[in-house]
């Protein structure tokens, strides 16, 4: 059996008034000169040093001093004599007497901690006797403190092993009944259930007391180094110690135990056959929740179970295993346990019991799911951590499922990222137009207050109603919460089908609580909205807004904020007649809400929602709208989160660059990384895309061997993070491809374009948003290379499948008509070309490239297209047009293209 902690060893000094006493060996010095002093008085001397300044009453003192024993009337006032004297003539008033109270030590004291190792407390050699046991001889000391208090015995004649544990102060001797005691209320709960080592024997009559227990096996320190290292042993195996772990502790909570020193020292393995046995030792630190279960099992209170606050022991437990808040004096509770649970789950996993959790602690872990297993048993905060050992217990065997589920999860993506790709409205053919497609729906689903109200509605309604059923935690947890787009859409169709039995129950559980039905309504609107469920997400929306209608809270703010979501949705939908209903709705709410359309996480709920729209329809009004956003969250912390907020801010970086304004947008896109890898860190989803708008800000700005440089270190971390094929991971390449294009290095252009194709091929079919821009930027390269005809035959493959999948006024149908013109000019097929360009919706091109000046470049391409015709007069007239809208052009291909035409008709 381990001993007890360090700290638990009284190794402070306390100084006072000239006089210092000694835990470790609990004496007392005067003026430098040791004491002589009786047990009794050191112990009072002690309970008034642990709360120097205050008022002990002599009840308290007598309960400490002398546990349930009957003592005479003069016993407390004898030996606060005794300390008086001994503390000399000069210090009566050191130590006061509270008439009819108690007494209170007066003078200012200090305490330090001894660091050094504990000097033996006992001369104990291997081949000693037990004292008072004789037949049991020493083997060997147990524990790492030095102490030599606690040894393994062994019995010549029956072979057996004892491990018995020695006191020899009066403080020491407390802690041993109280280990007793609470052995006692296990096995008195638990029976042979029980998981520790039974109390055998026990001296509590003359020093040396000690507490004689069965062998319980081997620490788990021992056992690792049995093994050679915690890392030989496979994670199979730890992972199994860590959960057997959890429920014994779960047990001992279970009868209001709480453990307080829980360590790798302090826990037992050995082997029942070939089942492992796990076993909580030293509970001297120990401590009751409720001392009637003493009664409940006919057990003496040694007077030292600190059902209270814990006075006697405040910094009890070791200190690498002890909670956050235990260091503030606050109560321990099963959560102090559990935070121990979740740094020792830690180290088993690790294979280093001497790893602490340190900064970037995350990376030694790969699995997601004990990651985050780890970080909600050991969180800062005991609010957010695992409710019970028995929890972390069955997160822990039940990883296997965990991890089948999150697999399926992951397979279903790709299913998801197809269907999203389909119906995103606004397709556009530069990179960083499809980054604030795929960011803005994806982001703003999980921004605008609507993310964090889904954690809002989750706790008013679910616990208004102590809701335990574990599908609608998984909702409300594990769909709703996801803001991080490598895994926002990852939700397997178990979870759909789990989410619609949940909407039809709601109406029946909840009957005659139309309040919480809309709230639960509104919670899985939000979940299907984030599945691209838009029909079935519409449905439920229109449920919650009729139950608040019934509740009488239509003007609550989830009642609003769950219309704001739909006109959020309708926005995003891809759907031409939701999005003039989004419209009509913003513009009753702005009336409806009034003032608070501008403050709050209303006002920021309807800035993000009006952003959205605006993004779809009017670029001005998003710009407008998204600024209000920053400004509410910047102004108020309540109004969004830190998360939030950096949504909103990437939001308005995208739409100034839609707007053509990238010298606006990139010193955003700058501020917005900084913030984020501070927030979510450097390699989080979110940040990358961030660092992402900062590159197609470059791009836009001309700055193309910047983009070159930046981008490659930033591709590898985003196929590290996101994967290859992921949607954000082949908008980078486009933003790439972009640069080299620019630079005339038309060979990386189309290897880059050609990535972009077959990847979101792969992911999404050949149809989709994203694969048709791929195609059309690889057939535009080969236009610039020997392969123009290729490229040629690939252009107008992608026209004739944007024209079937979209239609032919779609935005994106409009830019692959552009291009397919340009490869038809540089193939010299100067009639086709000039069909393709005629009627071609200039301003839906420009909104989607974000170029302003598009109509200039267009004008630029007719005349080319004129003079190859023979028509000089139309050419000139198209050339007068270009040079008016390019005059400030920083593109040199276009300076150069503008020269050459002027050059050929002079």
């Amino acid at each position: 059996m381990p001993s007890d902690s360090g700290s638990r060893r009284r190794r402070r000094r306390w100084f006072f008034a000239g006089a210092e006493f000694d835990e470790a060996s609990w004496t007392l010095r005067v003026n430098g000169a040791a004491v002589a002093l009786e047990g009794k008085p050191l112990e009072v001397l002690h309970e008034l040093l642990l709360r120097a300044g205050e008022v002990v009453t002599k009840d308290e003192i007598l309960d400490a001093v002398w546990p349930g024993i009957t003592v005479v009337e003069g016993s407390l006032p004898t030996a606060i004599s005794k300390l008086r004297k001994a503390l000399g003539t000069r210090q009566d008033n050191i130590v006061e007497t509270v008439p009819r109270v108690g007494y209170r030590l007066t003078c200012t004291v200090k305490v330090e901690s001894v660091e050094s190792p504990l000097a033996p407390r006992f001369v104990f050699k291997a081949g000693d006797g037990v004292p008072g046991r004789k037949q049991w001889k020493l083997t060997r000391a147990l524990g790492e403190t030095g102490a030599n208090d606690v040894w393994l015995g062994h019995h010549d004649k029956t072979n057996e092993h004892r491990v018995f544990k020695f006191a020899d102060a009066p403080d020491r001797l407390r802690a041993l009944k109280r280990e007793a005691a609470l052995s006692r209320v296990v096995f008195a709960g638990m029976g042979s259930e029980a998981p520790l080592p039974a109390l055998l024997e026990w001296n509590f009559e003359a020093s040396p007391y000690f507490l004689e227990y069965a062998y319980g096996g081997d620490d788990l320190i021992a056992w690792a180094d049995a093994a050679g290292d915690l890392k030989t042993i496979p994670l199979d195996q730890r992972l199994d110690v860590a959960a057997r772990i959890a429920r014994a502790v779960a047990s001992i909570h279970q009868l209001g135990v709480l453990h307080k020193d829980l360590k790798p020292a302090n826990i037992l393995i050995a082997y029942s056959g070939q089942d492992v046995v796990i076993r909580l030792a030293d509970f001297g630190s120990g401590r009751l929740i409720d001392d009637a279960v003493l009664d409940d099992f006919n057990i003496t209170n040694p007077g030292s179970l600190d059902t209270g606050d814990g006075k006697d022991e405040p910094r009890s437990g070791t200190l690498a295993y002890r909670a956050p808040e235990l260091a503030a004096d606050a109560a321990p509770t099963a959560k102090s346990d559990i935070y121990a649970l979740g740094l020792i789950l830690y180290q088993l996993i690790v294979g280093d019991f001497a790893r602490a959790l340190a900064p970037g602690w995350e990376d030694d872990v790969a699995d997601p799911l004990l990651r985050e297993d780890i970080r909600q048993a050991a969180d800062g905060d005991p609010a957010k951590r695992i409710a019970s050992a028995d929890q972390l217990a069955d997160r822990i065997e039940q990883l296997e499922r965990r991890r089948d589920n999150l697999a399926a999860a992951a397979r279903q993506a790709a299913e998801l990222a197809a269907r999203e790709e389909t119906e995103a409205r606004r397709a556009q053919r530069r990179p960083w137009i499809r980054a604030a497609v795929g960011s803005l729906v994806v982001g703003l689903v999980a921004s605008g207050g609507f993310g964090a109200y889904a954690w809002t509605q989750r706790n008013q309604a679910i616990a208004a109603q102590r809701l335990a059923d574990t599908s609608y935690s998984f909702i409300a947890e594990d769909v709703l919460g996801s803001v991080d787009p490598a895994r926002a859409n990852a939700a397997d169709e178990t979870v759909a089908e789990a989410m619609k039995r949940a909407s039809a129950n709601i109406a029946r559980r909840y009957q005659g609580q139309p309040g919480i039905a809309a709230r639960l309504h509104g919670a899985l609107a939000r979940a299907f909205y984030g599945r691209a469920e838009f029909d079935t997400a519409r449905s439920e929306f229109a449920r919650s807004a009729d139950l608040f209608r019934q509740a009488g809270e239509a003007d609550s703010d989830d009642a609003v904020l769950g219309r704001l979501a739909l006109a959020h949705m309708n926005s995003v939908s891809g759907q031409a007649e939701r999005l003039e209903e989004a419209g009509r709705a913003l513009a009753a709410e702005r009336q409806r809400l009034g003032p608070r359309a501008e403050r709050g996480k209303v006002g920021f709920a309807f800035a993000q929602a009006e952003g959205a729209y605006g993004y779809m329809a009017d670029l001005a009004l998003a710009e407008r709208a998204f600024r209000r956003a920053v400004a509410i969250g910047t102004g108020d912390r309540q109004a969004a989160s830190p998360t939030q907020l950096l949504k909103a801010k990437s939001s308005l970086v995208l739409v100034l660059m839609r707007l053509g304004r990238p010298e606006a947008a990139e010193p955003l896109a700058r501020a917005a990384i900084a913030e984020s890898e501070r927030v979510r860190g450097i390699d989080h989803p979110d940040t990358l895309v961030t660092r992402q708008h900062r590159l197609n800000a470059l791009s836009m700005l001309g700055k193309h061997d910047d983009v070159i440089r930046d981008s490659q270190p930033l591709l590898a971390a985003m196929e590290q993070r996101l994967g290859a094929n992921h949607r954000f991971t082949l908008a980078l390449r486009s933003t790439r491809f972009e640069s080299f294009a620019a630079l005339g290095r038309y060979e990386d252009a189309a290897n880059e374009a050609r990535y972009v194709w077959q990847g979101a091929s792969a992911q999404a079919g050949p149809e989709s948003h994203q694969a048709l821009v791929g195609q059309i930027d690889y057939a535009s390269a080969l236009c610039q290379t020997g392969q123009r005809r290729k490229g040629a035959e690939l252009a107008s493959q992608a026209l004739r499948s944007v024209r079937k999948t979209f239609g032919a006024d779609y935005p994106l149908t409009h830019a692959i008509r552009y291009y397919a013109a340009e490869c038809l000019l540089a193939n010299r097929d100067y009639a086709q070309a000039g069909e393709l360009l005629a009627g071609l919706d200039r301003k839906k091109v420009a909104e989607l490239t974000g170029q302003p000046d598009f109509g200039g470049i267009v004008d630029l391409a007719m005349g080319e297209i004129a003079l190859g015709g023979g028509d000089t007069k139309a050419a000139e007239a198209s050339l007068r047009a270009a040079q008016a809208s390019l005059a400030k052009s920083q593109d040199q291909k276009i300076q150069r293209r503008l020269a050459n035409l002027q050059g050929r008709l002079q």
